[in-house]
C-alpha cells in the first residue's frame, strides 16, 4: 500500500442502511467499489476530527452497512451516468457524497442511531450540508488549523489518549457540524405544534400531519415527537431493540414475547421423544418431569450476555419473564411473580401444543389460559415516518405485535394458508420490508376526532417479498437470478417466488403465522432425528385454535358484536397490564409529571446543543383536558364496502410510542370485526395481493397486479 494513502476503519455496528433499499431492475447498474464515496467520506471524516496529515489520501474501508452505490443513463445525454447511494431507512436516496456526509457523521456520533439526524435527506429541504470546500479532496495543514480555531468547527473526538480525555469526552456533548441551511425556514413541527394537544399538553402529532397533509396534499417526514415522554422513552430502547434482533436467531425469545417457562429445571432435565410426544425427562431421578410446571409469561428483558454453563448468573445472563394476568381478571397484581431464567427454560408459545396437547387441561397452570385469551390481539410499535397524498396516508412502523410474538421489517414470517384455493396447510413465507398503518378517506371523515362523526378507515398491512413451497402457485417468469432468501429459510424447502421480482406482496395481519424459526433449532427443540425434516406446518393449528380461544374469552373482544381482534393502543394495552418490570404503565403511574418531565427534555436538550441554560425559557401551560388523536388509529382487515360492519372503530385514547404506556381515556373500544371463520377466509383471499414495489418512487402508486389465496 502506498504511503500517502491510509485505509479508515468505521466504528463497528455504527449504520441505519437498509440493505432492501435498492433501485428496480432496468436501467441501474451497482457499482462496486464505491470508490468515489469511499474516498470523499473518508477525507472529510478524517479532516473533521483534525487528524489528517498532509499529502496523506484517506479513504474508508467500506460503506457503513446496507448502503450501495448505483448509476444510470443520463437521460439527457447517455454517456452520462447519474450516481445514486441508496440505503436510507426512509427509503430516500443520496445524490452526492456532499450530501451523505452529514448523515454519516451523525451515524458514526450516534451508534448507528438516525434519529434526530440533521442532513437534508432526513429533514428535506431545511437540512443541513457541510460547507463547500475549493479542494476538499486533500488535507491541508491551513484548513485544519483553521477548522480547529473556528467557533463552528466540527471536533470529532477519536481515539483519546488518556483517562482523563474519554472523561471528557462523555460529558461534552458533540458539536454540531460545520452546516448551512437550505432552502426557507420551517414552520413550527408537527411534534413541536401544541394547536392540538392531548391530556397531558402533549403535542397531537397525528391530527397535526393530517392538517398538513390536507393543506399540501402530499408530504413524506419522519415522525419526531420531542415533548412526549413516551417517545423519548422509546428512542432510548428501540434502537438497541432493533439491533438485537438483527443480530439474534428468530427463534429466541424477544422483549414483548409470551412464551412457556419453567421456573426452575435442572441440569439433568432434558426433552425426550416417549411414544411420539415430547416430554422432559430427569435421568438422574429416572422420571419424567412434571408438566404442570409449566406457565406463561412475557419476556421483559432478554440475555445480556453469556457465562459458562456452570457459571451461569441467571439475573445476567438469563431472561426475564412475568406471570401473564388474565385480560378480564381486574386483579392484576400476578404480573408483579417474575423469574429469572435460562433459555433452556423457555418455549415459543406458538408451539404450546406441542408440549401440552397429551396434558389434562385441568392440569395446566392458570397462566396458559391467561396467555391463550391474549392470542387475538394486536400493537404496532416504532412508528417513525408519515408518508401520504390527500385523502390517503400510511404510517410506517419498525414492528407489530400480533398474538405471542414480535415482528420487525426485515424478519420472516409464515403465513396461514386459505383452505379454499390449496391444502389447508402452510406453505408461504415472507420478508417483511415494511409494516404500514394506512389511513384513508381522510377528507370524508369528520373533523372533530371525539363526536360521533364518521371516522376515516384504518388498516394494518405488511409489504414484502414473498415465496412458496408449493410450486404449483409459482409462474416461472417470476424466477430470477438474483432471489436472495434469508438464511433462516434454508433447509425447509425449495422455495418459488409468489409474484414479480420487481413487485411486493401485501397482506393483511390476520394472515401471519409468526416468525419462521431456524430449522435446526426446531429440530432440537422437538427432538427430530437427522432423517426428519421439521414440518412448515408446525404450531398452525396451534395459533388458530389459540386465537378462536381469545375470541370468546377476552370480554374486550367476545362482549363486542362481530369482534375478532383487539388493537392496543400499545403491547402494555394489548395484554391489559398495569405493571412492567415492576413499574406502573402510565396510565396507573400517580408519580408520573409530565410536565416536569418536559421541564428537564428541555434543559437537556439546550445542554446536547450548546445552549446557554440561562437562556432556555419554561415551558408555557397548557390548558388541561385536550385530547388528542393518539389514538384515533384502530386498525382493521382492507375496507369491504359491501359490509357494513366493517367499518373500523375508533376512540379518543391518547396512542403512546412506549410499549410501558397506556392510553388516558377510552371513548370507543379498539376492536377489529370479522364475523366468523368463513368471511375471514374470504377477507384474506380478496385483500392479499401483488403491488408494485414503491419504494424508490415517493410519488408512484401501488398497482394490483394479482390476487394470491
Amino acid at each position: 500500500m502506498s504511503n500517502n494513502r491510509v485505509i479508515v476503519q468505521l466504528k463497528p455496528a455504527c449504520s441505519d442502511g437498509d440493505p432492501l433499499h435498492v433501485p428496480s431492475p432496468g436501467s441501474y447498474s451497482q457499482i462496486d467499489p464505491p470508490t468515489l464515496y469511499l474516498e470523499k467520506i473518508g477525507q472529510q471524516w478524517v479532516q473533521n476530527q483534525g487528524n489528517a496529515l498532509p499529502g496523506v489520501q484517506y479513504v474508508l474501508a467500506a460503506l457503513p452497512a446496507g448502503y450501495t452505490l448505483w448509476q444510470r443513463p443520463r437521460p439527457s445525454d447517455p454517456r452520462l451516468f447519474d450516481k445514486y447511494l441508496y440505503g436510507h431507512p426512509a427509503q430516500r436516496k443520496f445524490d452526492s457524497p456532499n450530501r451523505f456526509y452529514p448523515h454519516f457523521e451523525w451515524l458514526m456520533n450516534n451508534s448507528g442511531n438516525s434519529i434526530g439526524c440533521p442532513c437534508t435527506v432526513c429533514c428535506g429541504s431545511s437540512g443541513l450540508l457541510p460547507k463547500a470546500s475549493p479542494n476538499s479532496s486533500k488535507a491541508r495543514i491551513s484548513n485544519t488549523s483553521s477548522r480547529r480555531s473556528s467557533d463552528a468547527s466540527v471536533t470529532m473526538q477519536s481515539g483519546p489518549s488518556s483517562v482523563q480525555q474519554l472523561q471528557q469526552l462523555a460529558i461534552m456533548p458533540n458539536p454540531r457540524p460545520v452546516v448551512q441551511l437550505k432552502g426557507r425556514p420551517k414552520k413550527v413541527p408537527a411534534g413541536m405544534d401544541k394547536a392540538n394537544v392531548d391530556r397531558e399538553g402533549t403535542p397531537d402529532i397525528y391530527r397535526n400531519l393530517i392538517n398538513k397533509l390536507r393543506r399540501h396534499e402530499h408530504i413524506d417526514e419522519l415522525i419526531r415527537e420531542p415533548l412526549s415522554p413516551d417517545w423519548r422513552a422509546e428512542q432510548e430502547r428501540l434502537p438497541q431493540l432493533l439491533e438485537n434482533i438483527k443480530t439474534q436467531e428468530q427463534w429466541m425469545p424477544r422483549n414483548g414475547d409470551i412464551v412457556l417457562y419453567i421456573r426452575d429445571l435442572p441440569d439433568a432435565v432434558n426433552y425426550i421423544r416417549n411414544d411420539g410426544q415430547l416430554e422432559l425427562y430427569n435421568e438422574d431421578k429416572n422420571k419424567f418431569f412434571d408438566v404442570s410446571q409449566w406457565k406463561a409469561g412475557l419476556v421483559t428483558e432478554t440475555a445480556d450476555g453469556s457465562t459458562d454453563r456452570g457459571q451461569t448468573n441467571p439475573s445476567w445472563s438469563g431472561i426475564r419473564v412475568e406471570a401473564i394476568p388474565h385480560p378480564n381478571d381486574p386483579d392484576r397484581s400476578v404480573s408483579k411473580q417474575y423469574k429469572y431464567v435460562d433459555l433452556r427454560q423457555t418455549w415459543p408459545f406458538a408451539l404450546w401444543q406441542v408440549l401440552l396437547e397429551h396434558v389434562h387441561q385441568e392440569k395446566w397452570h392458570a397462566t396458559i389460559k391467561n396467555a391463550l385469551a391474549l392470542a387475538s390481539t394486536v400493537s404496532l410499535i416504532g412508528k417513525h415516518r408519515f408518508r401520504g397524498t390527500w385523502p390517503n396516508a400510511n404510517i410506517y412502523c419498525h414492528g407489530i405485535y400480533v398474538g405471542f410474538e414480535m415482528l420487525a421489517v426485515g424478519d420472516t414470517i409464515r403465513l396461514l394458508p386459505n383452505k379454499k384455493t390449496g391444502p389447508n396447510i402452510c406453505t408461504d413465507i415472507m420478508i417483511i420490508k415494511s409494516i404500514r398503518l394506512k389511513w384513508t378517506n381522510l377528507d370524508k371523515a369528520s373533523d372533530n376526532d371525539y363526536d360521533e362523526g364518521r371516522p376515516y378507515n384504518s388498516e394494518i398491512w405488511i409489504y414484502g417479498s414473498a415465496y412458496t413451497s408449493d410450486p404449483s402457485r409459482s409462474d416461472k417468469a417470476w424466477h430470477s437470478d438474483h432471489t436472495d432468501l434469508p438464511q433462516v429459510a434454508e433447509g425447509y424447502s425449495t422455495w418459488h417466488p409468489l409474484h414479480p421480482v420487481d413487485k411486493e406482496l401485501a397482506i393483511p395481519y390476520s394472515r401471519i403465522l409468526g416468525r419462521l424459526y431456524e430449522r435446526d433449532a426446531i429440530m432440537k427443540l422437538l427432538q427430530l432425528g437427522s432423517s426428519k425434516l421439521p414440518s412448515l406446518d408446525i404450531g398452525r393449528q396451534a395459533v388458530t385454535e389459540a386465537r378462536a380461544y381469545s375470541r370468546k374469552h377476552d370480554n374486550r373482544i367476545a362482549e363486542e358484536p362481530h369482534a375478532t381482534w383487539y388493537w392496543g393502543d400499545n403491547r402494555a394495552d394489548a395484554l391489559n397490564l398495569r405493571t412492567i418490570n415492576g413499574l406502573d404503565v402510565s396510565k396507573f403511574d400517580l408519580e408520573r409529571d409530565v410536565k416536569d418531565m418536559r421541564k428537564k427534555y428541555r434543559l437537556l436538550d439546550a445542554v446536547a446543543s450548546g445552549q446557554n441554560l440561562g437562556d432556555v425559557k419554561p415551558d408555557r401551560e397548557v390548558v388541561p383536558g385536550g385530547r388528542g388523536l393518539r389514538g384515533f388509529m384502530a386498525p382493521k382487515l382492507p375496507f369491504r364496502p359491501v359490509d357494513s360492519r366493517a367499518t373500523s372503530t375508533s376512540g379518543d385514547s391518547i396512542e403512546t410510542s412506549s410499549d410501558s404506556s397506556i392510553s388516558v381515556s377510552r371513548k370507543r373500544m379498539h376492536i377489529v370485526d370479522l364475523p366468523n371463520d368463513d368471511e375471514m377466509e374470504e377477507e384474506i383471499r380478496q385483500h392479499t395481493k401483488v403491488i408494485e414495489d414503491d419504494r424508490a418512487t415517493i410519488s408512484k402508486k401501488a398497482r394490483v397486479m394479482v390476487v394470491i389465496d
